[in-house]
């Protein structure tokens, strides 16, 4: 009776392929988010319902009645520029952490995430 041959099998993590990998077996690198994104991604949301401030109890407003809210977002790619989004979840990853406003973006066609801090909405005064 033979022995059988025992194989060392040496596995990369799927996480550390380099972009010349993916692109080397056919993926796009740009649809797979980076480490830090994608641990930010899969934290815990913490939905926000109420608050003191007018900026936030819009996107929860918009939230509840389902309408899409416009507001300026001064982060992203087109920073100073109007928005709209209907929004889907206002969120902490931490009790008193940065507040989010996840949503669908009709501009991008895709769900989106802004932060807040960088959004806000200018009012005529007449």
């Amino acid at each position: 009776m033979s022995n059988p041959r025992c194989y060392t099998v040496r596995m990369k993590n799927i996480r550390n392929y380099s972009p010349h990998d993916l692109l080397s077996i056919g993926l796009d690198p740009k649809l797979f988010p980076s480490d830090k994104l994608f641990y930010w991604l899969a934290r815990p949301r913490h939905p926000v319902l109420a608050s003191d401030d007018p900026l936030t109890n819009m996107f929860v407003e918009g939230m509840l009645i389902g309408e899409p809210v416009e507001f300026i977002y001064v982060g992203g790619s087109k920073p100073g520029s109007p928005r709209k989004v209907n929004v889907s979840l206002v969120f902490q990853h931490e009790p008193a952490g940065r507040i989010y406003v996840a949503g669908y973006c009709p501009e991008r066609a895709s769900n989106r995430v802004f932060a807040l801090d960088l959004s806000m909405v200018i009012h005529a005064w007449y």
